[in-house]
């Protein structure tokens, strides 16, 4: 279960898309229940920023972040920090699930696009 934020940003000087979400779980949460207790239920913060032209053009230079629930940095079970261009390549991840979502990597066309 979702809740997306979607807005423009600036950061370090370039001002691009901003997608936030807040991911509840575990699989199998209804509703009710999240509302009922959203903290209880929040599992992460995912995040991408559209960066500047030329980051990664392949990706739509998307720049992808999770966070745990405590505002910490999520990593791989290897241990690898969950931002930038992780998984990139690879069948797994925010970009390879993103490659589904149409031309832009988006699922949703409530985006802004700069």
């Amino acid at each position: 279960m979702l809740e997306t934020f979607y807005t423009t940003a600036t950061i370090n000087g370039h001002e691009g898309d901003l997608i936030v979400k807040r991911n509840f779980g575990p699989e199998g949460v209804t509703k009710d229940e999240v509302l009922r207790e959203p903290d209880k239920h929040l599992g992460a913060y995912t995040v991408m920023f559209r960066r500047e032209a030329g980051y990664d053009p392949e990706d739509k230079d998307w720049f992808w972040i999770k966070f745990l629930p405590d505002g910490s940095l999520d990593k791989t079970p290897e241990g690898m920090p969950m931002a930038g261009q992780i998984a990139k390549g690879m069948d797994e991840g925010c970009i390879a699930c993103h490659k589904g979502g149409g031309d832009d990597m988006v699922f949703t066309s409530d985006h802004l696009t700069t």
